[in-house]
């Protein structure tokens, strides 16, 4: 495609006012329908053109810059969904029986059959609001871990998506869709695992490690238990298996580059998101002098990231009320999963409680 082929597309919603050529073409432009229908008409004009147009607000100008699709990348088999599940559900299995399910396999396999619901239904959560906003995307892919490396034996499952998100109401639905999902999920399990689960004196915890509980979990558990006090749990595998599932949902959630509390952050900050996602990282590596586990968090979170987040295509369309409270529903769920000290030595809590 040529410029005049460009300008013939965004001609359809836009009135081009001025053109700008360098190693990106550029045109500011003035919408004729409102920019979100627009904006939709140019975008059906580039559909199947290897080309995509970048909608920009500067200065109270609009922009559309036309880049070309990068070519896709390494693209595994279709089978490797299912190698990896399997790979997956093996080192969880395992991860149960050596450190959850004290060597009971029934329990083992019921641990990480719960375990990977939560987590493929969080990543499931991400692809069904991706497809409905016409995105294209990957099924999950796990991430399998021997548990004498990590004992949840999985450091969670991921998809792809191999075309851009369109527009902040579209980031913000795939944004918090894993997260809500993977909550809900996680709730059943916890509740049960822990009327199943049976409070012990902190100082008789045969445990080396006491795991904190969230606000969620914490709500169950008073339905369920009553008032436990200072006691310690001996928890059930699924408890377990759902205290990991709202641990993963919190670290998700921190908003910081494409993590999904990132992508809500960007799309209901499209100026500042870069201040949120630093401000985060910097309280998350003053967060090391509470529990040292969040520096390599922090770590984790800026190689994955950068801190920096492309946005989506039409940067210019505001959210409505609806996606704005889709916001405000992911900083509950944030302050429901968010443990400051998701877990302790179970030695030095003793010495804490004893003064």
């Amino acid at each position: 495609m040529n410029d005049l082929d460009f300008e013939e597309l965004i001609a359809r919603g836009f009135i081009i006012k001025a053109r700008y050529f360098g190693k990106l073409i550029s045109y500011e432009v003035e919408p004729l329908f409102g920019h979100e229908r627009s904006f939709e008409l140019v975008l059906q004009g580039f559909e199947g053109s290897g080309y995509y147009p970048l909608y920009r607000e500067k200065n109270g100008r609009y922009f559309i810059t036309v880049v070309k699709r990068n070519k896709r990348g390494f693209s595994p088999p279709e089978w490797a969904h299912v190698l990896l599940f399997l790979a997956t559900l093996v080192t969880v299995t395992l991860a149960g029986y050596i450190w959850w399910a004290d060597g009971d396999i029934y329990l083992s396999v019921l641990f990480a059959a719960s375990l990977m619901l939560i987590l493929g239904g969080h990543e499931l959560g991400h692809y069904l609001a991706a497809r409905r906003r016409n995105v294209a995307a990957t099924l999950p892919f796990f991430i399998p871990v021997p548990p004498n490396i990590f004992p949840f034996g999985t450091m969670g499952a991921v998809i792809t998506m191999r075309s851009p998100i369109p527009d902040r109401k579209a980031l913000m639905e795939v944004g918090i869709a894993g997260p809500a999902m993977g909550f809900l999920l996680a709730l059943p399990f916890i509740a049960y695992g822990l009327m199943h689960s049976t409070p012990v004196p902190i100082e008789e915890a045969k445990d080396e490690i006491t795991f904190f509980m969230p606000l969620a979990m914490q709500a169950i558990a008073k339905l369920v238990l009553g008032d436990i006090g200072e006691a310690s749990l001996d928890a059930h595998p699924l408890a377990m298996a759902g205290w990991i599932g709202l641990f993963v949902t919190s670290l998700n959630l921190l908003p910081m580059g494409q993590l999904d509390g990132g992508h809500v952050v960007r799309a209901l900050f499209p100026r500042r998101y870069r201040a949120v996602y630093r401000g985060v990282f910097v309280l998350l590596l003053l967060s090391f002098v509470v529990w040292p586990g969040w520096l390599f968090w922090a770590v984790v979170a800026y190689i994955i990231t950068r801190l920096e987040h492309p946005g989506p295509l039409n940067d210019v369309s505001p959210l409505d009320t609806k996606r704005k409270l889709l916001g405000v529903l992911m900083l509950l769920l944030l302050i429901l999963t968010f443990m400051p000290v998701p877990f302790i030595s179970t030695e030095l809590l003793v010495e804490i409680y004893r003064g």
